[in-house]
This record gives structure tokens, sequence and C-alpha cells, in this order.
């Protein structure tokens, strides 16, 4: 079991050198750097969208204000370009994360579940490993 952890241990410093996730990181701290007052817009907007939601809904009087606002910031946040890239960089770096798993698990049993492309794991079933 000892030499399974430490194989672990090898396959996840070989996740830290890849290039998507240090590109991930990068852009992390960069955005950090740059967009400080539009992430503490959008956090505060989401917040009091979160509240307004939990509190009524669309029933609530201040819906209307929470939504725009929490749109707005949303759309400003996201257009940069740092931010774009990094979402963009996050969904391939998934895609072969989850192909990682899809294979592991394939090598172990074929009615193992593991997530889709779109990151699901369907229900229904169990593991039947033999």
């Amino acid at each position: 079991m000892t030499e399974l952890i430490m194989q672990a241990y090898q396959v996840l410093d070989e996740i830290k050198e890849d290039s998507k996730y240090k590109e991930i990181k990068y852009l992390d701290q960069k955005m950090l750097e740059l967009y400080s007052i539009e992430i503490k817009a959008f956090q505060e907007a989401k917040i009091k969208y979160d509240q307004v939601m939990s509190e009524g809904g669309a029933y609530h009087p201040d819906f209307k204000e929470a939504v725009q606002k929490f749109g707005e910031s949303k759309t400003v946040l996201y257009s940069k370009p740092e931010v774009k890239r990094y979402f963009e960089v996050e969904k391939e770096f998934q895609d072969e994360l989850n192909q990682f798993l899809f294979e592991m698990t394939q090598a172990v049993s074929s009615h193992i579940q593991t997530p889709n492309k779109l990151g699901i794991i369907k229900k229904g079933g169990s593991c039947h490993v033999r």
C-alpha cells in the first residue's frame, strides 16, 4: 500500500509540472494583482444575489437590482483577457484529468463510473469489480 501511495505522489508531482497547471497558477496570481477591485465587486454582488435568492427569489423586493448588479459585475470580470484565458486553460486541464481518471479506472474495471466530458457521473448501477 505504501508503494501505491508513493506512486500517487509521483503522479501528483507530474501533474504539478504540467504546463497547463502552471499557467492556471500564473493566471490566478495575475488576476488577483490586476483585477482585485473587479473580483471584490463580483464577490459582493454574488453574496447579495445568493441572499436574495434564498430569501424569496423573484419575489424579493431587491431581486431585480441584485440580478442586474450580479450580471454587470460578472460581465466586467469575465471579459478580462486573463480571466477568459484562465477558464479556457482550466477547461482543457480538467478534460485531461478526466481522461486520465477514465483510463485509470478502465485499467481496474470497466464498471467503475467516471465523469463524462461535462464532468458528470451518471447515476445508477454500481461498481462490480470482479
